[in-house]
C-alpha cells in the first residue's frame, strides 16, 4: 500500500475508543489451497477448480444460477473471464494471493460430471472474504452437497488471514435462507437490501433482485470493530439497531 504522511490532518470525531487499534498496514487474504475431499457415500469429491473445469463450470453455472446473466456477477457463465479471476489448481502458489476470487467445484466422479460449485471473493486491505455464490445443478440438488462445499470453505476463511466475511440470501432461494437461519448460528443478518442486485428474469429482461445481507467475525477480527456505546445513531436508527440485535440473539438461541 502507499503510505502518506497524516500527521496534518484528524478524523471528523474521535472513534475506535471501545475497541482495539492497530498500526495501518499492508493486508493480505491469501487463498490457502484445501486437500480434496469426498462424500460419505464416496459419490463425489469436492476440490479447487482447475483450468480443465472452466469450460464445465461457466456451463454449471448457467443452469444452477442463471439469473447471474447480465449482472456485475456475469462474468461466472463466461469461461473466457475465469482465468483473470480467480485461483487455478496449476497457478495456485502464484494466485492464492493475486487472484480475488476461489471456487470449489463438486464433481461426480462416475461421470466426471461438476454437479455444484462455490465462489469467494477476497477484500485484501479490509481483511474481509465474500461468500459470493454457491449452486448446484438441477440434476443434482438435494443431495446434500452444500454441507461439505461449506466446511471446505470455512476452513479456508480460517486460515486465510481474513477476519470478517459477509454474505448475500437471495429472496427468490427460501431453501438457502431457511439452512443458513436454522444452522449458521455465527452468522448475523445485517439488513434486507431491496433492488440491490440486476437478476436475469428469463428472455432478455431482467429486474432489481432484494438481497439479505448477513455479515460475520473470525479470527479475533470483533476486537477491532467499534462497539454500538460509540456509535453515534439517529434516535431512530439506534432502535433499528436494538430489533435487530434482538432477532439475532433469538437465531443463536434457536441454533
Amino acid at each position: 500500500m502507499r503510505f502518506l504522511d497524516m500527521a496534518p490532518y484528524h478524523p471528523f470525531r474521535p472513534m475506535g475508543l471501545s475497541c482495539q487499534t492497530r498500526p495501518i498496514r499492508e493486508k493480505a487474504v491469501r487463498w490457502v489451497k484445501p486437500e480434496s475431499r469426498e462424500t460419505r457415500d464416496q459419490r463425489f469429491v469436492v476440490r479447487p477448480l482447475a483450468l480443465a473445469d472452466i469450460e464445465a463450470a461457466s456451463e454449471l453455472w448457467r443452469h444452477a444460477y442463471p439469473e447471474l446473466y447480465g449482472s456485475s456477477h456475469d462474468f461466472m457463465l463466461y469461461p473466457e473471464d475465469y482465468e483473470a479471476r480467480m485461483a487455478m489448481v496449476q497457478t495456485w502458489k502464484e494466485d492464492s494471493l493475486k487472484k480475488p476470487c476461489c471456487m470449489l467445484v463438486v464433481q461426480e466422479k462416475a461421470t466426471g460430471r461438476l454437479a455444484a460449485a462455490s465462489l469467494m471473493t477476497k477484500y485484501d486491505q479490509n481483511l474481509q472474504i465474500e461468500w459470493t455464490f454457491a449452486g448446484t445443478h438441477p440434476d443434482y440438488r438435494q443431495k446434500g452437497l452444500m454441507g461439505l462445499l461449506g466446511e471446505m470453505m470455512a476452513w479456508m476463511c480460517k486460515v486465510s488471514g481474513a477476519e470478517y466475511l459477509t454474505t448475500f440470501l437471495e429472496t427468490w432461494y427460501t431453501i438457502t435462507q431457511a439452512e443458513t437461519l436454522k444452522m449458521e448460528k455465527d452468522w448475523k443478518v445485517a439488513g434486507i437490501f431491496p433492488g440491490n442486485f440486476a437478476r436475469w428474469a428469463g428472455d432478455q429482461q431482467e429486474y432489481r433482485a432484494c438481497e439479505v445481507y448477513m455479515y460475520r467475525f473470525i479470527n479475533e477480527g470483533d476486537k477491532y470493530a467499534s462497539k454500538p456505546v460509540e456509535w453515534h445513531l439517529h434516535p431512530e436508527l439506534r432502535r433499528l439497531w436494538e430489533a435487530l440485535e434482538a432477532f439475532n440473539r433469538r437465531l443463536t438461541e434457536k441454533g
